[in-house]
């Protein structure tokens, strides 16, 4: 009779809120943080999966709670870290007093505590012995369901925005919309399966990863990802450093296997891929929904032939690795005892990356690459458009980070001020860095804190990894490879703003810092320690409640806007709607949407019926916006066009020219404010009034700063693609001729 295995309502608790986190990423695009200042519908789309996020992390504070209050609690090496972590919070509490956007900077406040409590929950799942061991099998199945909904995508049989993108070639990005994220999870799976493959006593375990094997490979070649592939030789030398010969040899092997099947069928995918990427452009450009295909039928049915086909051949050859190959490898490992033979395949590759990072500047190398990745391989220079977009974007980083060098603008200060210090006109509300984000937003302090904190625990996990038996350090690896995958690769890319990834990293720091388990001799009397448990308790109760109650408000302002633009479509009466928004104000009283959208609808009242009450209603509105949100960029327009009508040319005017200095890539701006100011020149100068002369400077200087724009437009390498066209137009020529003349 075997034994029950028995499992506790702690333990049940924590696969509870982690499968709640699970599925939320996998329904919400990886919970995107794609709250912005440059649209409003976004912002309430992105706004409530990050919400539900923070109502996981109050569920999470609680299991955290309960550890603490349990008799067997003491005090650990751990709990050091944990308390240190909260200087993670406390940055972002900080920057927030010098936010440059409000709202943008109280998320941040809200996703910085997230952070900490993943990170402490991590730190007590380390007692969790089955938790430890399952969580990376659940990971990689949770990932492979990701996998597979790309292939779904990719041939047709689903449809989802954005899963594919076509640069050179067909992109996948599965649900995650954006390709170089998807090569991410990629590259943590591909480690996680052949770390599987080699601890996994079960054939069948064995079985599906070596066939998922293929399938992963398969999909990082399809992402087309130049940067995973730049730092795919960084992640491949950390990785094996940490294994032994034997372990390091087949992670060789299985990578050459699984990479080698792959590049057999990449073409045929990546063509089959191509040709449903053209049948989306043609339905969205006739405006009718996308015809999907039954998995089962063709052509798509070919192409899920040969990538199972191509897997079961995959999952075959790790049967024999693992039958043949791997006993008569352990058998030369243990005769040979050499200090020094674990570091020979990491050295022996870096040479290997190096010559071929010169091969493949030969033609004759080049040759034998696929189209679309030969293209992408080619195409790699300083002058290339997504690297010279991104040396640009880390350069006016650092012209923000001036502004605030000591604790930051908060969060969202990217977003807020990069269009009034951007060299170029690109369009980016990331900066594509982790570290430039951290600068931008918390500042050197802030920066120092969380690279510190970071830093230390890897060295303190490689200190006791290194110390440990091989069982045991194959059993902590995940913790290791996973946070340092994505920590690399974020260095140029902007995983990090997603809350999947950024959970994930702190949840697996918190298990690397969990091995800390080392007692702190305290002599602290059992009356002291209850009282330090009832004082935590306490805290945290009313952490809870604070925290609650402003995740329910932000919820509730989020729903009234959608109940507004409910009752706006199914053309409700202007009361209803304008009341629901007007409730969600309440809640959250420096929402920008709902302000925007008040403003927004009592103006178009004011255009309908010429009621003079709608349109001071409109500016009550439009200025509390300007207030609370000044980078809020449809502000601009608005707030030009209420000013005008209430005959307040002088207010208008210099809001236009605000927005030109807030903007100055923005092309429509520039026509407008010349407008305004031509009319205001020849009102003047028909009345013969010295101010002439001033409007007509102010005209010039326009002018003239719209050259000055236009010739650092001009001066880009003709490989940058503008994502917004800017260029001296007739309005602003014409308008400085008239003046000049």
């Amino acid at each position: 009779m075997k034994k029950q295995i028995e499992i506790s309502a702690m333990e049940w608790f924590a696969w509870g809120w982690i499968g709640l986190l699970l599925l939320l990423s996998i329904m919400n695009n990886g919970i995107f943080q794609g709250l912005g200042l440059n649209s409003g519908s976004l912002f309430i789309i992105y706004e409530r999966p990050l919400i539900y996020g923070f109502f996981i992390t109050i569920a999470v504070m609680i299991w955290i709670s309960i550890h603490v209050y349990q008799k067997h609690f003491q005090l650990e090496r751990k709990m050091i870290y944990m308390l240190v972590a909260s200087l993670l919070c406390l940055t972002y509490v900080l920057s927030s007093f010098n936010a440059e956007s409000p709202i943008l900077a109280k998320f941040g406040v809200f996703i910085s505590l997230m952070v900490v409590v993943f990170f402490i929950a991590g730190a007590f799942i380390a007692q969790y012995n089955r938790i430890v061991n399952l969580l990376p099998k659940i990971y990689l199945i949770f990932g492979y369901i990701i996998v597979i909904y790309g292939f779904m995508n990719l041939l047709g049989n689903t449809y989802l925005l954005d899963s594919l993108s076509f640069i050179d070639g067909v992109r996948i990005t599965s649900i995650f919309q954006y390709a170089n994220a998807y090569a991410v999870m990629l590259l943590t799976l591909w480690i996680a399966i052949i770390i599987e493959l080699i601890r996994t006593p079960n054939r069948w375990a064995r079985i599906l990863h070596g066939f998922m094997l293929v399938p992963v490979c398969v999909s990082f070649l399809l992402t087309l990802s130049r940067g995973a592939l730049i730092v795919l030789p960084i992640i491949a030398i950390v990785i094996l450093l940490m294994f032994k010969l034997k372990q390091q040899i087949m992670f060789i092997v299985y990578s050459a296997l699984g990479m080698g099947l792959s590049l057999l069928i990449y073409t045929h995918l990546e063509k089959a891929g191509a040709k449903v990427f053209k049948l989306i452009q043609k339905a969205r450009a006739e405006q009718v929904p996308f015809d999907t295909k039954f998995v089962f039928s063709s052509p798509s049915v070919t192409s899920w032939v040969y990538l199972i086909g191509i897997s079961i051949i995959m999952s075959a050859l790790v049967q024999l690795i693992v039958v043949y190959f791997v006993p008569r490898l352990a058998d030369k490992e243990r005769k040979d005892k050499s200090v020094w033979v674990d570091k020979i395949v990491p050295v022996g590759l870096l040479v290997v990356f190096l010559v071929g990072a010169i091969a493949v500047t030969s033609n004759k190398v080049i040759q034998l690459l696929p189209d679309a990745i030969r293209a992408r391989v080619e195409n790699v220079n300083l002058q290339t458009h997504s690297v010279y977009e991104r040396l640009t974007m880390y350069k006016d980083a650092i012209e923000i980070w001036r502004e605030n060098p000591i604790i930051g603008g908060g969060a969202g200060s990217w977003e807020a001020l990069y269009e009034q210090n951007q060299s170029y006109s690109y369009i980016s509300a990331q900066t594509h860095g982790y570290l430039t984000e951290l600068l931008v937003e918390v500042g050197l302090v802030g920066l120092i804190i969380y690279v510190g904190f970071i830093v230390s625990i890897f060295y303190v996990f490689i200190r006791f990894y290194r110390k440990s038996s091989e069982s045991e350090r194959i059993r902590w690896i995940f913790y290791f490879i996973v946070p340092i995958t994505i920590l690399i690769h974020s260095l140029i890319d902007f995983e990090m703003s997603y809350i999947m990834y950024l959970v994930l990293v702190f949840l697996c720091l918190g298990v690397m810092t969990g091995t800390q388990r080392q007692p702190i001799e305290l002599s602290l009397k059992k009356q002291t320690m209850l009282r330090v448990k009832w004082v935590s308790f306490v805290f945290t109760s009313a952490l809870v409640l604070v925290m609650a109650i402003s995740y329910g408000n932000q919820l509730y302002a989020n729903s009234k806007y959608k109940n507004s633009e409910s009752a706006l479509v199914n053309k409700q009466p202007f009361d209803q709607i304008v009341k629901d928004l007007d409730s969600g104000l309440s809640k959250s009283p420096g929402h920008p949407v709902l302000l925007y959208q008040l403003a927004s609808l009592n103006y178009q009242a004011y255009d309908q019926t010429k009621e003079d009450n709608y349109l001071k209603i409109a500016d009550r509105y439009i200025n509390k916006l300007a207030i609370k949100e000044p980078h809020y960029r449809q502000n601009i327009e608005l707030n030009y066009l209420i000013k005008l009508k209430m005959g307040d040319r002088e207010k208008a005017i210099n809001i236009l020219l605000e927005g030109v200095r807030m903007y100055p890539f923005e092309q429509s701006l520039y026509d407008k404010t010349a407008t305004e100011l031509l009319k205001k020149w020849e009102e003047k100068h028909a009345a013969g009034s010295s101010d002439a002369d001033l409007v007509a400077k102010q005209i010039v200087e326009l002018y003239e700063e719209m050259k000055r724009r236009e010739q650092m437009i001009l001066e880009l390498p003709k490989t940058v693609v503008l994502n917004k066209k800017f260029a001296v137009s007739d309005t602003v020529r014409l308008a400085s001729e008239k003046v000049s003349s």
